[in-house]
């Protein structure tokens, strides 16, 4: 469970839900006000606990504490705690002297010299403050904000270091849900596929009524003195792929003209350059990244957010391309990548069979392999990205999605805790046959497969116990009105740009489906994609895996049914009006490349880069060590995106042979070896 200095409990003997606070004040507003029933309170430290509170700081009664208190009511501060006070106990020679009763009267909590004999002036019972009255100004400055949690566990102050990083609200009570499913699909806003969708329903954190977060159609940017608002209708296939690299997303959400400076803050954010960078590229269309799908574009994906829950503040987990938030989904950082790997830094993480990106905390897989735990990957294609993780197997571990995944759900067998889905890209033919809604590509492709997904788990066996989380790794370039906040930082620093990934990126769509969830809600909690992380660890009992998943909210507390809802619908409408062409599939081994004489370094997002890298990895599996140096520069020596369509289907070939010869069949339950 996830703690931090101090941890509140809204349950006695230190269970149920709980906020875990680090240093400074925090007045609650929401759902966690007179909550309080235990606290948690670290070695070293001291929460002083109010019972009232005000904007300024807390009042009324209050007890400072040094140890747990797996019970509040002894000190008659049962659920009546709405502001408190983290501080160390100890700092320059001085000691906190709790509050305490002396000769009958109360004298308040302060600091003394320690003492030379090393005795503390403190007793092992804290004494409970009389009422003081409101403060009517600021306290004076120590150092430190007082960050209000509402019901969201945000601070809606929005104050600098407090955004979509901040600990909210934990449900520690065992959860129903017995498998965790997730399809990840690309390059799409929020804005950009839901904004027009006029989806009310039940705010997911206080039952009110609400409504999404979308356009309302004056939404613009502006630029060479014209204004462009966003419009309804966007294509199918988007004519042009929007910049959506750091430095495109920096001036998207920054304005034209922004720069960031490495180890510094990230600049304001205004969301004003999206017209700016798509403009000076393609004149011909400047308001390409303001075109937004109405409902009955996106019928799959708007039936859904209508069924169950639609997140309308989901963020990309930073201001860049697609490698690094997929890293996000799948460690919890991205290391030092804030752009996307090249095919040579690929080549060199690839050094032998079984290695890969590697994560100093390792995976959700190694998470869950610690744990006993099985988890299961099927891809569209057959160089998903997730191949590039070290410890993943594209030979074992990577099933195909269209041969296998309805049949193995289908099965009460299918023993998977964890289940990622990876689309295909298609990246070396311009994304033309992908089904990852990739802007070049069909939106109506990836709504065939979120419709696929979802019915195959409609009828499973497995239904009543299952969660699948649909979102998107980035915003593609396309325009949101939503300002991201700040991120918890991970410790790391980019190689390129020195990104300190303390900053999220613009909003994704996120639908959050399960029968053991309330129907037709609307959660305007801050998520990203770290809460799919954080979402696997507290639903199974597992270890935080970073800093970044150990601090972000989760999806857990939404599955709260008694009993599994049996009216969601069993179908889907049909994206594709029935076209026949949605089931015809050209075997890989006739795909070409669309530009074969174009290099394939001539790419901006990655995509590329990570394909090669994919079946790199794939090829040193299945052949012996005296022909890897010779593999890995014949990669190297690729340049021309014909060339790298060669290689791809060479690798096919081979990775399929190996498959046969090693018995690998389909199975619903995860093959041992894994």
């Amino acid at each position: 469970m996830t703690q931090g200095l101090v941890t509140l409990y809204s349950d006695r003997q230190l269970a149920g839900w709980s906020v875990p606070l680090e240093e400074g004040r925090t007045r609650f507003t929401g759902d966690f006000n007179d909550a309080a029933s235990s606290v948690r309170v670290s070695p070293g430290y001291c929460a002083v606990l109010y019972e009232h509170a005000n904007e300024f700081s807390g009042y009324g009664a209050s007890v400072d504490l040094l140890e747990d208190c797996p019970d509040l009511s002894v000190y008659g501060f049962d659920k009546k705690t709405s502001y408190a006070h983290v501080f160390r106990a100890e700092r320059d020679g001085f000691i906190w002297a709790r509050g305490a009763i002396r000769n009958g009267q109360f004298v308040s909590g302060h600091w003394e010299r320690k003492r030379a004999s090393g005795v503390s002036p403190n007793t092992n019972v804290a004494a409970v403050a009389p009422p003081v009255p409101p403060r009517t100004e600021p306290l004076p400055s120590d150092g430190a904000e007082i960050v209000v949690r509402d019901h969201r566990g945000e601070d809606p102050r929005g104050l600098p270091g407090h955004g979509g990083g901040d600990p909210i609200v934990r449900d520690h009570r065992e959860s129903k849900i017995k498998h965790v499913f997730v399809l990840m699909l690309e390059n799409r806003s929020f804005d950009h596929m839901l904004g027009f969708s006029g989806i009310t329903g039940t705010d997911a954190a206080t039952g009110q009524p609400t409504s999404i977060d979308g356009l309302n159609g004056s939404e613009s940017n502006s630029y060479n003195g014209v204004t462009y608002t966003v419009q309804r209708g966007a294509p199918d296939r988007a004519a042009i792929d929007p910049p959506h690299g750091f430095s495109g997303v920096l001036e998207q959400l920054c304005g034209e003209g922004a720069t960031y400076v490495g180890g510094q803050p990230y600049p304001p954010i205004n969301n004003s350059g999206y017209v700016s960078i798509f403009a000076r590229s393609h004149p011909e269309l400047p308001d390409g990244a303001m075109r937004c799908f109405t409902p009955d574009q996106v019928p799959v994906t708007t039936v859904l957010a209508r069924e169950f829950v639609v997140c309308d503040r989901w963020f990309s987990s930073m201001p860049g391309p697609t490698e690094p938030n997929r890293f996000f989904v799948h460690a919890g950082t991205a290391g030092f990548f804030d752009n996307a790997p090249t095919k040579a830094e690929y080549v060199k993480a690839f050094s032998s069979p079984w290695s890969g990106i590697a994560f100093e905390q390792g995976t959700i897989f190694d998470l869950l392999d610690e744990a006993g735990l099985k988890w299961r990957i099927y891809g569209c294609d057959s160089f998903p990205n997730v191949a590039l993780l070290k410890g993943v197997s594209r030979t074992f571990d990577i099933d195909d999605f269209d041969e296998d995944f309805a049949e193995d759900v289908a099965s009460p067998s299918y023993n998977a805790a964890y289940t990622f889905i990876e689309p295909s890209y298609d990246a070396f033919s311009e994304y033309e046959a992908g089904n990852s809604q990739h802007p070049l590509g069909s939106v109506k492709a990836g709504e065939m497969l979120i419709k696929k997904t979802y019915e195959a788990l409609r009828r499973s066996p497995l239904w009543g116990k299952s969660m699948l989380i649909i979102t998107y790794d980035e915003h593609g370039g396309f325009y949101d009105h939503v300002a991201p906040p700040a991120a918890r930082a991970t410790g790391s620093k980019g190689r390129k740009f020195g990104f300190t990934f303390d900053q999220l990126g613009p909003r994704v769509p996120a639908i959050v489906i399960s029968p053991l969830i309330p129907r037709n809600l609307i959660d305007h909690r801050n998520y990203e994609h770290s809460t799919i992380i954080a979402t696997v660890t507290r639903i199974f009992g597992l270890r935080e895996l970073t800093r970044r998943t150990a601090m972000t909210s989760d999806l857990k507390p939404l599955a709260r049914l008694d009993e599994p809802r049996t009216d969601a619908p069993m179908t889907l409408p049909d994206p594709m009006g029935g076209a026949i062409a949605r089931v015809i599939k050209t075997p890989f081994e006739a795909s070409t490349a669309k530009e074969p004489e174009k290099a394939i370094d001539d790419d901006p997002t990655g995509r590329l880069a990570a394909t090669v890298a994919s079946a790199l990895v794939q090829h040193l599996e299945v052949t012996p060590p005296s022909e890897h140096e010779a593999i890995k520069a014949r990669v190297d020596a690729l340049r021309t995106r014909g060339e790298g369509m060669d290689y791809l289907k060479e690798v096919y070939v081979l990775v399929k042979a190996a498959r046969q010869r090693a018995g690998v069949q389909r199975s619903a339950r995860v093959r041992v070896h894994q």
